[in-house]
């Protein structure tokens, strides 16, 4: 079932479930949750001498004006597009680990990974990278399991390490100690974990409402039913 359709009755006026009052909130809670985290890992990388800002560029205390802004909408991307992937796939809510206190650990984790890869003494970028590789994959175990969430924090973590090359490139910022296009070897990791994160928040903020899974599984259910009674 295609979701244009589902979105369509969003937009119908009723009682129950209106558009504008169901969207704008969760959107707004992705934003704000993605600024306020990228200000906090801006700031790791700023106050260790992982990245460098040219000296006119505008600043919010230590960290580029442009950053949370992208982030933040960075965050709404990527926690509405989870949750529009397990409709696609899965054809009902992701379950797993579908509770507040999960989502608070999983941020946890992403905040651990960031402060681990920037505060923490290392013998090279290459270690760092092996290590935050593994605790990436175990966050994306720990709190999501899908295959299609695996292949999509893999995506955007790789487009996110493009955006920043060319950043780089530009001279926008920089990466001191680069030694993987530009940027820091472990960056692709704090990438995925991100996406882990949002998707996990995004999930539990319900994106993609459960009415739009229920004629999904009364389907499901029926075709269960035909099943069973022509083997009986």
């Amino acid at each position: 079932m295609s979701a244009v359709p589902q979105l369509a009755k969003l937009t119908q006026k009723n009682d129950n479930f209106k558009f504008l009052s169901y969207y704008p909130p969760r959107f707004l809670t992705l934003f704000l949750l993605g600024s306020l985290t990228s200000f906090v890992i801006d700031h790791l990388l700023t106050q260790n001498h992982i990245t460098e800002y040219p000296e006119d560029i505008p600043k919010l205390i230590d960290t580029a004006a442009w950053i949370p802004p992208t982030c933040g909408a960075s965050a709404v991307l990527v926690g509405s597009l989870f949750p529009f992937a397990d409709y696609w796939f899965m054809r009902k809510p992701q379950e797993f680990q579908r509770e507040w206190s999960n989502v608070m650990r999983c941020m946890g984790g992403f905040i651990g990974v960031a402060y681990a890869a920037t505060k923490l003494s290392w013998n090279s970028n290459y270690q760092v990278s092996c290590t935050l590789a593994l605790i990436s994959i175990v966050l994306w175990f720990l709190f999501d399991r899908t295959s299609h969430g695996f292949m999509m924090s893999t995506l955007f973590s790789s487009i996110g390490t493009g955006v920043m090359y060319m950043l780089v490139s530009n001279g926008i910022y920089s990466f001191t100690h680069a030694d993987f296009f530009g940027v820091r070897s472990w960056i692709p990791c704090i990438l995925y974990s991100s996406c882990v994160c949002f998707g996990t928040i995004g999930r539990q903020l319900m994106i993609v409402p459960e009415e739009w899974f229920e004629p999904e599984q009364k389907e499901q259910g029926k075709s269960s039913e035909v099943k069973t009674s022509k083997l009986d």
